[in-house]
């Protein structure tokens, strides 16, 4: 499944083909070996030094973000995009994207918490945090999507896309970055609002119940945009260019 936080590519799904037929996979472009050698010589220094000055731990999260920073850069994963492409054309194989990394999500949380067993060796033990949910948090979420669909990319798709090299993409980094310190500056106007305490769903039904609660609503999220596509008969997406064989993983 790829999907993308592109506007580029969002006007090629929207595009209704005459054929309903798949289309073919794109030709392959060639590998711009300077820009990946640059990114590499970074990765591999940048990793050095963190790993040098501020141990182990930190070095390896930085490797895990590089990582997830090239598989969603090769996936062409975002959450903008999901959602549009469902409510636009009803395709919903980008939701269903998400309700499986949410799924693997969950799974890995349940059990860190529910295990009480420590990544890292960190000290202490790893807890469960709830806030509460206010109205501040309904009022930021739904600026938050205003500002993802008039961008193109959601914070993740940004990020992603400029380390790709997307340079429109940088505008809406520094709206992201220019709204994150607005929202600091004036943090004293948000609080005090009417907001509803949170509450932990493990401490009544247990860590394995709140799991299954949690996948069982991913699988009805799930069917029902199985029923949505079915019905609206989305137009087919482009398929992604690829390798065969082992040069899949870098390509």
């Amino acid at each position: 499944m790829a999907t993308t936080d592109s506007p580029v590519e969002e006007r090629k799904l929207l595009d209704f083909p005459t054929s309903c037929a798949a289309p073919a996979p794109q030709p392959e472009e060639p590998v711009k070996v300077i820009p990946l050698a640059v990114a590499a010589v970074l990765a591999v220094g940048l990793t050095a030094y963190v790993w040098a000055a501020y141990g182990a731990k930190f070095g390896v999260l930085l490797v895990l973000g590089l990582l997830l920073g090239l598989a969603l850069f090769h996936s062409r994963f975002g959450f903008t995009s999901a959602w549009r492409q469902l409510i636009a054309v009803g395709n919903g194989e980008g939701l269903r994207a998400h309700t499986l990394l949410l799924g693997t999500a969950a799974t890995l949380i349940a059990l860190i918490c529910g295990t009480g067993a420590g990544l890292f060796g960190s000290k202490p033990l790893p807890v469960a945090n709830v806030g509460p949910i206010g109205l501040a948090l309904f009022v930021g979420a739904t600026l938050f999507a205003i500002g993802m669909q008039l961008g193109g990319a959601c914070a993740s798709g940004t990020l992603f896309a400029v380390g790709a090299g997307q340079s429109t993409i940088v505008l809406t980094l520094g709206g992201f970055i220019t709204g994150s310190v607005l929202y600091t500056w004036g943090y004293p106007l948000f609080t005090g609002w009417p907001q509803v305490s949170g509450f932990l769903l493990s401490d009544h039904v247990g860590w394995f119940g709140s799991w299954a609660i949690t996948i069982a609503v991913l699988v009805a999220i799930v069917l029902a945009t199985r029923i949505v596509q079915k019905r609206r008969v989305p137009p087919p997406v482009d398929t992604v260019p690829t390798a065969r064989g082992f040069a899949r993983i870098f390509r």
